[in-house]
């Protein structure tokens, strides 16, 4: 039997559209996990000082080493077991602003469930990535405004107080910046938590001198969360606005058209570093409607980019391989004007 054109042609576009393979669309239904969820937050404000109930001996016991991570770093009130360290306790937990900010975070997230799924579902695909791996242990906590993500060998703390919401009034009160605030949200606590744990995992290892370096870094942690967050929209996973990510894609082949012609990528000073990788309104020195991380941006479309070009490599070849020249070469990455 003999088609005409037309139908040979839609057909043939059929058979090509069912062959295309999403390489991070994968199952991860038999990967087994059961993570460990604790309440730090809870505990320790189901301290009694009024009723002398101050001994955190059971905290350091359930705890351990990331109670003296927390009590130390985070919130630095001293070690547990040095002498005082209860009154310290006492001192925190009663204080008027860190009962307000308890109160809300019990408000806001008295059942945290939903991020329970959504963080065992994003270490099923973690697992299923980096086999080898720590699963850790999350730990949900107050940061007295400090830290959003904490992680050691072998735990992860998410600091609640750090996602309540762009209008939550006590961030302005207390000089947060909004550019800061606008993403502490409780969408971002998956995506935070996840980054955090995977930059825990690799950053001691990866090699960062220069702004490519950085970008290259990022853009991996970024392309992860995109192996790992199935159902996270672009939006999320990178924290930025619908706008934000309208402006990037438009601006995308002048964006590294000014890279290129202002040779900042092989740049190592840090304010070159700074203005592109981390938190700002936007960046200096480009339009005002760029937004902060923008090189973060710049180094996940590299990295998507040189996954597409180069399939066989796995999400650990990519997140070992320090040649941040080598894999912006194989990428061929060079967005048209």
């Amino acid at each position: 039997m003999r088609f005409s054109l037309p139908i040979a042609f839609i057909l043939l576009v059929l058979f090509l559209t069912g062959c295309e393979h999403d390489p991070l669309d994968i199952d991860v239904t038999a990967t087994e996990l059961e993570l460990e969820f604790q309440r730090l937050d809870q505990d320790l404000f189901a301290l009694n000082p009024a009723a002398g109930q101050t001994n955190t001996d059971a905290l350091y016991e359930k705890y351990g080493d990331f109670f003296v991570d927390y009590c130390e770093g985070v919130l630095r009130i001293g070690n547990p077991e040095t002498e005082g360290f209860q009154y310290s306790v006492a001192q925190f937990i009663t204080d008027e602003s860190m009962k307000t900010l308890h109160e809300d975070v019990q408000f806001e997230y008295e059942d945290v469930t939903p991020i329970e799924e959504q963080l065992t579902d994003a270490f099923r695909y973690f697992k299923y990535h980096f086999p080898d791996s720590t699963i850790p242990k999350i730990v949900f906590n107050i940061s007295a405004l400090n830290y959003a993500i904490v992680a050691t060998p072998t735990t992860l703390g998410i600091g609640l107080d750090m996602f309540l919401g762009a209008n939550y009034p006590i961030y302005p009160m207390v000089g947060l910046p909004k550019y800061m605030y606008d993403n502490m949200k409780p969408e971002q606590v998956v995506p935070q938590a996840m980054k955090g744990w995977l930059q825990a995992t690799y950053e001691t290892d990866a090699k960062r001198e220069t702004l490519l370096d950085y970008m290259i870094f990022e853009g991996k942690l970024l392309y992860v969360l995109d192996a790992v967050l199935r159902e996270s929209g672009d939006s999320t996973k990178i924290g930025f606005s619908t706008d934000a990510m309208q402006w990037c894609a438009e601006y995308e082949s002048r964006i590294w058209a000014h890279l290129v012609d202002q040779e900042l990528l092989y740049a190592t000073e840090y304010m070159n570093i700074n203005k592109w990788i981390n938190q700002a309104p936007f960046v200096a020195g480009i339009p005002k409607d760029s937004p902060g991380r923008l090189g973060q941006w710049v180094g996940w479309q590299i990295v998507r980019k040189y996954m597409q070009e180069n399939p066989e490599a796995t999400m650990i070849d990519l997140m070992t391989n320090d040649n941040s020249q080598a894999i912006l070469a194989k990428s061929k990455y060079k967005p048209k004007l």
